[in-house]
């Protein structure tokens, strides 16, 4: 089908809709001819008088006139609802910047007086000053680093906030930013700014929802030749992957305290330091990360989720999730989806027959919760909640028909069924303490005192504080002491392929004895789609050839927000890559909160190549709760935000495109496809540009976008946003400057075929239910989505006129 469109009016174009774009600094590095630097300041850095003062809330302590020379305008304020007050100096400190990078400001030390706390509960802003004059020709502040020391320890590149710069007089520079933490701060920027270099285009993007954003994070790393930019807009599971599975194991899956049946361990053993995986360990409050345990899933009333978060719907999630990446929970080395000891073949029968009827199994060992496998672990269902209880909360009055098929529980009370607090089984690593590598954790360090010298190392983790840090990390970093007794926790268990000893029916352990820390295959499985795996994988080259972009809104139900900030923060520190965090979309164009925002007004020279945008108001009200702000989708306003202007940041960083005048529509084909090499019958939906069938345009070849839907969607649930991105290509109100390249659209399938019609799922199609998160399953057949979405792209490629791959000579 092919169907017209006319431009929509999301945002209506206006004539100075891109006015300040294009800024780029070109001035030259420092004057090397005596007589020509006469009548320009200086480009050296001199220090001067700093400056100590009382810090508190809605207070600012700043540099000001007199002998300050290039100290002058440094400043800290404090939020005005902090509850903390500091006495604070404002001084220099020597370069911190690395061998490899210019000093572009000076190092300037914001040091609170000993007895007060080095971080604050709510974000300040600080000010930096710095010499724009010092920048190479060419280059500008989308080169622009913030390096930054704590104590003693090394630099790093923390993700800071909402940085606004200010060039207005290339010799006293300025930029504002949030952070939450006093440290020693230092513009900087890398040599090689303003260079021109050669890269390859491939004129192919990838972008995703949800379910898409993850998917398109993972197919965009592992085949990172095809594509330039990846987009992952509020992508599930998460970008940080190893953080993800803690969520999983620590909130989604894990056992109220009260359910943790294990007994006292040895005083000074390796089981009596740990924490145990429950709903005790306390939130992240400060990244605004949502606690929950498996009687008390997360469920959120109102606008802007995008799901209904019942109890049904976590255990179909949890079922697709472990079809497409594996069994996270448990490990069989016999199949990737059910438990050991469980029967494929019991899945295909119907809920009313296995759910009374549950899979007991025997000597089944956990360290926590069965440690001498005297209880029976069984099947379970789910399902059962109701306003009364809260949605999301188990009820043991409720009907309980939703096989969870991939979870066992220990049936404590040994009655057949699970009831509440009876804990789910989540072996999927080894123990290990979270101690950081040093093997101390911070009351054994030298020097600890809880009030002043709480991590005397310096070594625990923090996305912005201390993204190398490695303990309280809440994942195995390499030489963390861990207890070499596989997944089960217990020692001298039977493992898996073992001939199972006298009276024991079965082994179900793995990773027992090998001299490592064992991860299960499948956990394995999930990693492969980390961001930071996949990007170590790479070459420099290769990585250095790729941009991103990522969102997510701080009220995700499954803490998008925490994964992305951590994933960005590896992204910056461990992969040197300039970055940038905003943290509303008013942010990213710099008009001020409570205005129209506007996509057109953003100067994307100076956002840069990484962009991860934080959206959601921590203030906010209940109502604007209530009407989705920060949520898994967001307000309305934030849905068209967030999908407009990553259009609008790939559409700025591709160059030579077509933004000649056009006045005819586009064209949508909604209903097509295409079969795979395994068979399968793929839909998809096409998005061709204005002026794609003008005779005078059959030599004219265009970019092409993926896009992929969330969880539940299908391909024709998103085609109705290419009237908003066919609106900027079109010129009314539009300059060519100001337009939107036309560029193709793809919109790809990540929805099970065939749909699921009850339980069991049915033995033809995907073997899925409601989404194959575009991955080549792992439980086989074939949804081989990954595959498939390769051959779409070829299948495009050969019947449409996509742009071919070129190198292009630039400065970026």
């Amino acid at each position: 089908m092919v169907r017209a469109m006319k431009p929509v009016s999301t945002t209506p174009p206006r004539a100075t809709r891109l006015a300040s774009a294009r800024h780029v600094l070109t001035v030259a590095l420092a004057c090397t001819v005596a007589a020509a630097c006469n009548d320009k300041p200086s480009t050296q850095l001199t220090c001067g008088e700093g400056v100590a003062a009382p810090l508190a809330a809605g207070g600012t302590v700043q540099v000001e006139t007199g002998d300050a020379k290039d100290l002058r305008g440094a400043a800290a304020t404090a939020d005005e609802k902090t509850t903390s007050t500091w006495t604070l100096a404002i001084s220099c400190r020597d370069d911190i910047a690395a061998s490899d990078l210019d000093a572009i400001g000076l190092a300037v030390a914001f040091e609170p007086a000993p007895t007060d706390a080095r971080t604050s509960e709510r974000p300040l802003r600080f000010t930096l000053p710095f010499k724009a004059a010092r920048l190479a020709k060419n280059a500008g502040v989308r080169h622009l680093r913030i390096a930054a020391v704590t104590g003693d320890g090394e630099v790093f590149y923390p993700p800071v906030a909402d940085a606004v710069f200010d060039t207005t007089d290339p010799y006293a520079s300025t930029v504002t930013f949030s952070a939450d933490f006093f440290a020693t701060y230092q513009v900087v920027a890398p040599k090689t700014a303003g260079t021109p270099i050669t890269r390859r285009f491939t004129y192919k993007a990838i972008l995703g929802v949800s379910m898409g954003g993850n998917a398109a994070l993972s197919v965009g790393l592992r085949h990172h030749e095809r594509f330039d930019m990846i987009a992952d807009l509020g992508g599930e599971p998460g970008p940080s992957m190893p953080y993800t599975l803690s969520v999983i194991r620590d909130y989604i899956l894990g056992s109220a305290c009260a359910g943790d049946a294990g007994p006292e361990p040895e005083p000074g053993s390796l089981a009596s330091r740990r924490v145990p995986a429950c709903s005790a360990r306390p939130a992240l409050l400060d990244q605004h990360e949502i606690a929950s345990d498996f009687d008390h899933f997360t469920y959120q009333e109102g606008e802007g989720v995008g799901l209904k978060l019942r109890r049904g719907f976590y255990a179909m999630a949890l079922r697709d999730m472990a079809r497409a990446f594996g069994n996270l929970t448990v490990y069989n080395v016999a199949d990737a989806y059910a438990p050991p000891g469980v029967d494929p073949a019991y899945f295909q029968e119907p809920a009313e027959t296995r759910c009374p009827a549950p899979v007991t199994l025997a000597n089944y060992f956990d360290a926590r919760f069965n440690p001498e496998g005297a209880l029976p672990v069984i099947t379970f269902c789910d399902g059962g909640d109701n306003e009364a209880t809260g949605f999301g909360v188990w009820n043991d009055d409720e009907i309980h028909d939703e096989p969870m098929e991939i979870l066992l529980t220990v049936d404590l009370n040994e009655n057949g069924k699970r009831d509440l607090g009876e804990p789910v089984l989540m072996q999927m690593h080894e123990p290990f303490l979270d101690v950081g590598i040093d093997g101390l954790a911070d009351a054994d360090e030298p020097g600890y005192d809880a009030t002043t010298n709480s991590d005397p190392a310096g070594d625990n983790y923090h996305y912005l504080r201390n993204p190398r840090g490695t303990e309280d990390s809440r994942w195995h970093e390499p030489g963390e002491p861990f207890d070499d007794v596989g997944v089960d926790g217990v020692a001298t268990t039977c493992q898996q392929g073992d001939a199972p000893p006298k009276g024991v029916a079965r082994c179900y352990d793995v990773g027992e004895g090998d001299g490592q820390w064992s991860l299960t295959p499948s956990a394995q499985g999930w990693l492969r789609n980390d961001l930071a795996e996949a990007m170590g994988a790479l070459t420099p080259a290769e990585r250095d050839r790729l941009d991103f972009w990522h969102d997510a809104g701080i009220r995700d139900f499954f803490n998008a927000s925490v994964s992305a900030n951590r994933g960005f923060s590896q992204l910056m520190n461990l992969f040197d890559r300039t970055g940038r965090v905003f943290t509303s979309y008013n942010s990213v164009a710099q008009t001020p909160t409570g205005q129209p925002y506007d996509f057109g007004l953003v100067d994307w020279p100076s956002v840069g190549r990484n962009v991860y945008v934080r959206y959601g108001d921590p203030d906010a009200s209940e109502a604007q709760i209530l009407n989705g702000d920060g949520r898994h989708v967001g307000t309305v306003l934030q849905i068209v935000a967030r999908v407009t202007t990553a259009f609008a940041w790939m559409n700025a960083h591709w160059p030579n495109g077509d933004r000649e005048d056009e006045y005819t529509s586009g064209q949508l084909f909604e209903d097509l496809s295409f079969e795979t090499t395994l068979g399968r019958d793929t839909p998809f939906a096409l998005f061709l540009p204005p002026g794609y069938d003008n005779p005078a345009n059959a030599n004219v070849r265009y970019p092409v976008i993926v896009f992929l839907h969330g969880y539940g969607q299908q391909p024709k649930d998103m085609v109705a946003l290419s009237a908003v991105f066919e609106s900027y290509m079109q010129p009314t109100g539009l300059t060519k400057d100001q337009r939107f390249q036309k560029f193709i659209i793809v919109y790809a399938d990540g929805r099970c075929r065939p749909q699921r019609d009850g339980v069991p799922v049915s033995l033809e199609g995907d073997l899925c239910e409601s989404g194959n998160f575009f991955m080549n399953l792992a439980i086989g057949g074939p949804g081989q989505m990954e595959d498939a979405m390769l051959e779409l792209l070829d299948y495009i490629d050969a019947n449409y006129r996509t742009k071919a791959p070129e190198e292009v000579t630039f400065t970026p």
